[in-house]
């Protein structure tokens, strides 16, 4: 979740996605009924001692005026006990028709800490940050940016769950600051189907709209997938699709 590019979307690429998700865009499914992957918004839930999670997603975004760029992703996450869970993702992308194609590697190192709420029924509230670096072509990695912000979630009816952030990332690459925010609304749609809906962005630029769809196959391996798509024009889109295996 490579520096923002002047009048582009909040995460313009692949390769800024990961950084941004440190906050506002989540990586992580803790919660039978909450946001984070395949939505951007994360949800507050935290992996209990010893339970892990792998993901596996890949990416593909339309980039104003004509560039493409897809992406590969691979996040491990662990709880650590006394409400605290920590992450690694890994990711590559590889971007066409641009003044900036090429391929680029990089990385996040995460954290998310309860703050308040015990159970999926509490309104919960949790602290989260990330730092992320990355690497464009065959040069030394670099350190991206810092970030740092709050999940909450919340049951607002029967099988409806809210979720917002807000939060803050320091752009090494660009000096650049801005104040991250994103709401949601997941429904449980069936036993196993959940829906969400979802508005994100930044301070700076107009906000994504997108949508997701989560399916629980088994009780350890959830499929997903989302779409999203830039609410200013030119309308970039972005596309994911990927797994949760839990362990």
């Amino acid at each position: 979740m490579p520096s923002p590019r002047p009048a582009s979307p909040p995460c313009p690429t692949l390769r800024s996605f990961t950084a941004c998700a440190a906050v506002a865009l989540a990586c992580c499914a803790a919660m039978p009924a909450q946001a984070g992957r395949p939505l951007a918004t994360e949800d507050a839930g935290v992996l209990e001692a010893g339970d892990c999670e792998l993901e596996l997603y890949g990416a593909h975004q339309r980039l104003r005026p004509a560039g493409r760029e897809r992406g590969v992703s691979l996040q491990g996450s662990c709880g650590a006990g006394h409400g605290v869970q920590a992450a690694l993702a890994l990711q590559t992308t590889r971007e066409r028709g641009t003044d900036q194609a090429g391929r680029s590697d990089g990385g996040l190192l995460g954290f998310k800490a309860r703050l308040l709420g015990h159970g999926d029924a509490d309104a919960s509230l949790t602290l989260v940050g990330a730092a992320a670096w990355s690497r464009d072509g065959h040069r030394a990695f670099r350190r991206d940016s810092l970030a740092i912000g709050l999940a909450g979630s919340a049951a607002l009816a029967d099988g409806l769950t809210g979720h917002a952030n807000l939060g803050h990332l320091g752009s090494q690459a660009d000096h650049q600051r801005s104040t991250l925010w994103a709401l949601a609304v997941e429904w449980a749609a069936a036993g196993s189907v959940d829906l969400g809906a979802e508005l994100y962005g930044d301070d700076h630029r107009r906000p994504w709209a997108g949508l997701g769809l989560r399916w629980v196959a088994t009780p350890t391996l959830t499929l997903g997938t989302s779409y999203a798509l830039h609410t200013a024009s030119g309308r970039a889109r972005l596309f994911t699709l990927g797994l949760t295996a839990g362990f």
